[in-house]
């Protein structure tokens, strides 16, 4: 008898410890509104005017300076390239020697041929650029028109399909000319 009171007691305090809980489901979500403007730009055309002869710039970067501060190698010049144009275009440079030298004082380089060599105790890289410096002409800035979508497209497939064809011969186009 006393088992049997025993088990009411434990079913009498489980009974009373048990209680309903009450379970809410809640989503809650932050949406953050984003703008977005979307811009349509017209491109300008303009002419470059070749201001004087093919001249020749000389430079060495120090191989920290090419590798590390612009991210270029053997395996990928780009960098270099356009630092040497940059340099070459600009009024006035600093040489690797920190002599300051005049530069070109232009808006572009055409035809810009490059011969980039690492010196001998791995240092230096030494670079050759051969353009022709041009400005921009002032008169001849305009909106694209249609006329200029049909010159890119004839100009974009036979200097591709040129390309293509002395690319397999291993030969590489320096100038192309019509």
């Amino acid at each position: 008898m006393k088992r049997i009171a025993l088990l009411i007691c434990a079913f009498a305090m489980c009974a009373i410890s048990a209680n309903a809980q009450k379970v809410i489901a809640s989503d809650t979500q932050a949406r953050m509104v984003e703008v977005t403007a979307k811009s349509y730009v017209t491109p300008l055309i303009v002419d470059l005017k070749v201001t004087g002869p093919r001249k020749t710039f000389l430079k060495s970067y120090s191989k920290a300076e090419v590798e590390i501060g612009m991210g270029a190698s053997l395996n990928n010049l780009d960098p270099l390239r356009s630092r040497a144009i940059y340099d070459a275009s600009s009024e006035k440079y600093k040489s690797g020697d920190g002599k300051e030298y005049s530069g070109w004082n232009c808006d572009a380089v055409v035809a810009a041929i490059f011969k980039v060599e690492l010196s001998e105790d791995g240092k230096w890289y030494n670079v050759e650029m051969k353009g022709f410096p041009a400005n921009f002409d002032q008169d001849s800035w305009h909106p694209i028109r249609q006329s200029d979508y049909e010159w890119m497209r004839i100009e974009k497939a036979s200097t591709s399909s040129v390309v293509d064809k002395t690319a397999n011969q291993g030969t590489v186009i320096t100038n192309i000319r019509k």
